[in-house]
């Protein structure tokens, strides 16, 4: 006779797949289990679900075994495709790569009605369970998460013709040793705007407090393409005069250096009062300033410093707004990061 002990874990996810998974081989596995587990004789179940004790004994051996992967057995290492070939779902592969209107389909992104429509109409086949599809999109390497924004106006020629001018153009100042080069952009850190997902118990309703206010502190940040260091200064939201100034900052850190610094396009980074301090004789004439290309804040490589850190800071509205942004300006200042150009 075949003896188990479930763990605490695995009678919840007994419990979740018996009451919730759409395929019934699923719950009726799962409630075997569960039946066994309170001291349940194997005929007694199998009357109860209508199946044999040969069924019954072979579930209850397959679960000693394998544990709850035991109830996916012929279905989820098989991405639930039984009626799919390995040849058909090779083919399927290679066509999720691309995007679906190239197969007469008007959808930039795959999603499920998407990839049901394609399986149905090339191949014949339709899945009871949006899981089975599920399963596909993953073999063939693709994952759940939110897509990049990209604006309609961007040119991808122009800025693979412009980054390949900037590369270009700061090489000198890389290999000058008497030379800092930096990329450059503006953030904002907001009290309640830093809410993302997280892993949160299931069946249950999570709620984080959010506090309703304006409080907000934009930043102007440097990251070192030498070093990984990153300068972090506080600004008012395009006012020049503030720009100016974390400039200015910045130089008297390095007296004795010429700066190059790579930003966006912005009206601010290249207005009147800039363009002035940049002269012989200003505050500024130690600055060389490059544009990247517009539309392009991907090929910005601070932006990946931002990401980190606003990531570091997510779902902590509840706190006082002061320990948010140090805990902000803390997770860039103490460490290094290898984004470069």
């Amino acid at each position: 006779m075949i003896v188990f002990v479930l763990s605490s874990d695995e009678k919840l996810l007994l419990r979740d797949h018996f009451q919730q998974s759409p395929i019934a081989l699923i719950r009726l596995k799962a409630q075997t289990i569960m039946l066994r587990d309170r001291g349940m004789k194997l005929e007694e179940i199998g009357e109860i679900l209508f199946r044999t004790v040969r069924t019954i004994a072979r579930w209850i051996k397959d679960f000693s075994v394998q544990r709850i992967a035991s109830l996916f057995s012929g279905m989820v290492d098989n991405e639930h495709a039984s009626k799919l070939t390995r040849e058909q779902k090779a083919e399927i592969k290679q066509v999720i790569g691309q995007p679906p209107d190239q197969f007469g389909i008007p959808k930039e992104f795959w999603d499920v009605p998407k990839l049901k429509e394609y399986v149905s109409t090339t191949f014949g086949v339709v899945y009871e369970c949006d899981q089975s599809y599920h399963f596909l999109l993953k073999f063939s390497g693709l994952s759940f998460k939110y897509p990049d924004k990209l604006s309609p106006r961007r040119n991808e020629e122009q800025i693979i013709k412009r980054i390949a001018e900037v590369k270009t153009e700061i090489i000198p100042f890389l290999q000058d040793p008497n030379c800092l080069v930096f990329t450059s952009d503006e953030t904002r850190v907001q009290l309640e705007s830093e809410i993302r997902k997280a892993w949160l118990v299931k069946g249950k309703r999570t709620i984080i407090q959010t506090q309703r206010s304006k409080e907000h502190q934009n930043y102007l940040g440097f990251l070192d393409q030498k070093t990984g260091a990153c300068q972090v200064f506080e600004i008012e939201r395009g006012k020049q005069v503030c720009i100016i100034s974390a400039l200015e900052q910045l130089l008297a850190k390095y007296p004795d250096q010429q700066v190059c610094v790579i930003w966006d396009n912005a009206t601010c980074h290249k207005g009147k009062l800039i363009r002035e301090k940049l002269k012989k004789g200003q505050s500024l004439e130690r600055l060389h300033l490059i544009a990247f290309p517009p539309y392009a804040p991907d090929h910005n490589p601070i932006e990946h410093v931002w990401q980190y850190a606003k990531k570091k800071i997510a779902n902590r509205s509840n706190q006082v707004f002061e320990v948010i942004k140090q805990a902000f300006l803390d997770s860039i200042t103490q460490r290094t990061f290898d984004y470069r150009i």
